[in-house]
């Protein structure tokens, strides 16, 4: 049997070459790396783009984002659904994106991991910071291209107005490559590039005054070191991210650890359930911890650690810090598209590009402005000649035979061209009065001065470069927002010692005492013996006296018939001359009208159970 088969033999280097090259390149530049102009990657361009197209801007009414998937993917995007569903949701969760560029209604997921609900169900529009990504995109500010079937044009970047790189950051895994740009503050940011328009020479460390490091929507705290200055100046680095967490009592007294703002990218239930097992697998560290509960509502983020009155809450919170995702380490690691290619780029890298690309953006939208006003001039220079002499201008029309015969006779006659020519033949009637005269010179006068401004801007880098910069601070203005995140030196954290062991407390000897003003007092035993007379004298008469010590516990009736338990230790204690608190400034479910009446040192048997007395 005669074989037709061709057995072709290459060499590795021409295979990859060949083969895996171009495939690579199609991952990186057309889906995974974002563009350092728009800090966009293709796919959340299109998105944006697909929104624009439809008329969803911030004015308008949300559209279901099954419509704005559909013509994403029918237009620009010919890949799943899904991956462009996922970038839509991305853009509009605050918890994702330090400014968001897509305002969603409906479930768009949760900082807990929840996923967004289907696409038939939720709706969006743009967001109106998303508009200044897409300002002046009508103007030939930015080159087009023909999307995947040649049917319609695309946008290679969008315009890009404010520095979405650095503010919204990005996150993505090509091949033989990622990218991990932290978000920062939009104000900040816009403030550091116009330190760079007005002295690009300026140095990282003069720059970070400016952009003090990342600002996450999440929250938390930075702790810096040498490492976010190596970041900023290489493009890669590590810096340590911590939960802002918070030592408070609870109401009976107990320490708690409260979470209020966690690691960026750090899905809330995980770390949660994280602590929990914590508690349950390593009972010889975390035993002292007695629940974990997630009390967030709509206000904001709240978790809350409970302990064990004998805990050392500071000692807790370092080890859970060293075992859990209280504490994470982000790598940054800044690769963006730049000149046509993968980069790894510096923060003053990426600034100077921005800025460079915003120069030809208003030289661009310049020249676009300059041919509009200057046709716009020529055909009111043509209309002021007609209306000056409209009686000449009706008889050539009158005496014309058609409407191309007249447009040639009125070229002749007045040395106009064809535009104007056709203007004129367009003219109503209502254009021929004194004031329409007058109202058409105005404009003509306006324009002129128009053209000259922009024949200087078109010529003037510097000009160029001041409008950036004005345009930068207006968005600053506009959409200013405080950081969320703050930013502590490393040094300067106070560490706790792990393995420290707890101080021997000095035991003191303290009296407890119900006064006949409804006030309770704890003042030193060596401090009250003697004194009870000149109390009582001063109008403080003693109706129930217990004898107490360090780490014992205090039980108090009321005149209500209630008994409160609190530790001597979390009392606060008086000199002789105080007048002791009220109830209710101990106890939080104490009324303010609240009288105590009988003071008790308790013990065992107080612990649990339930307790029979008896009141008038």
């Amino acid at each position: 049997m005669e074989k037709n088969e061709k057995i072709i033999q290459s060499s590795l280097d021409e295979v990859l070459h060949n083969s895996m090259m171009p495939y690579a390149e199609h991952v990186i530049l057309d889906r995974a790396l974002p563009r350092v102009e728009d800090g966009l990657k293709p796919v959340q361009r299109r998105i944006l783009y697909t929104m624009y197209e439809l008329g969803l801007t911030p004015d308008k009414p949300h559209r279901k984002c099954a419509k704005i998937v559909g013509d994403c993917l029918g237009k620009f995007h010919p890949h799943g659904d899904s991956s462009v569903y996922d970038a839509l949701v991305l853009m509009a969760q605050d918890f994702v994106m330090r400014a968001t560029l897509i305002n969603g209604h409906g479930n768009f997921g949760t900082i807990d991991g929840d996923t967004a609900a289907a696409y038939r169900y939720t709706e969006a529009k743009l967001e109106p910071l998303a508009m200044e990504l897409l300002s002046d995109i009508e103007k030939e500010t930015v080159d087009f291209s023909l999307n995947f079937d040649d049917t319609t044009l695309e946008p290679d970047v969008l315009p890009g107005r404010f520095p979405n790189l650095l503010v919204n950051g990005a996150n993505g895994i090509a091949v033989g490559l990622a990218t991990n740009i932290p978000t920062h503050n939009l104000a900040e940011v816009i403030d550091g590039t116009v330190a760079y328009i007005d002295n690009p020479k300026i140095t990282l460390k003069e720059m970070m005054k400016y952009i003090k490091g990342p600002d996450f929507p999440t929250g938390g705290i930075v702790l810096a070191t040498d490492e976010l200055y190596t970041a900023y100046e290489t493009g890669r680095g590590k810096i340590k991210l911590r939960a802002k967490v918070s030592i408070e009592k609870d109401g009976q007294g107990k320490d708690m650890l409260v979470i209020s703002e966690i690691p960026y990218r750090i899905k809330k239930e995980d770390l949660l359930k994280n602590i929990y097992k914590l508690k349950e697998d390593k009972k010889e560290t975390f035993g002292v911890i007695t629940d974990v509960v997630d009390e967030s509502d709509r206000k904001g983020l709240k978790a809350v650690i409970k302990l064990r009155r004998e805990a050392n809450a500071k000692s807790i919170l370092e080890k859970l810090y060293k075992h859990s995702n209280l504490e994470t380490t982000f790598g940054i690691n800044m690769v963006a598209i730049a000149d046509g290619k993968p980069k790894q780029m510096g923060l003053l890298d990426i600034i100077s590009y921005y800025v460079n690309y915003q120069k030809n953006v208003i030289l661009r939208r310049s020249k676009f402005e300059l041919d509009r006003a200057k046709e716009r001039a020529h055909i009111l220079e043509g209309l002021i000649i007609a209306v000056k002499n409209i009686d000449a201008v009706i008889k050539v029309i009158k005496n014309s035979a058609n409407t191309t015969e007249a447009k040639a006779n009125l070229r002749s006659k007045f040395d106009l061209s064809d535009a104007q020519a056709t203007a004129i033949l367009d003219l109503r009637l209502a254009r021929i009065t004194k004031l329409e005269i007058t109202k058409l010179e105005e404009e003509l006068a306006e324009l002129k001065k128009r053209i000259k401004e922009l024949t200087d801007i078109i010529g003037s880098k510097r000009l160029q470069l001041s409008i950036v910069k004005s345009e930068l601070l207006a968005i600053k203005k506009k959409y200013k927002e405080d950081r969320k995140t703050k930013i502590i030196s490393a040094d300067k954290v106070t560490q706790v010692e792990v393995a420290e062991e707890p101080k021997k407390e000095v035991i003191l000897d303290y009296v407890a005492y119900a006064s006949r003003t409804g006030k309770i007092k704890l003042m030193l035993k060596k401090a009250f013996i003697g004194r009870e007379k000149t109390l009582a004298a001063k109008g403080d008469e003693i109706v129930s006296t217990a004898f107490v010590s360090t780490g014992d516990k205090l039980v108090i009736f009321t005149d209500l018939g209630n008994a409160f338990k609190i530790n001597v230790n979390d009392m606060p204690a008086f000199k002789p001359r105080d007048k002791g608190v009220k109830l209710s400034d101990i106890f939080k479910d104490a009324l303010s009208t609240e009288k105590p009446v009988a003071v008790f040192k308790g013990g065992d048997e107080f612990k649990e159970g339930y307790l029979l007395f008896f009141t008038e």
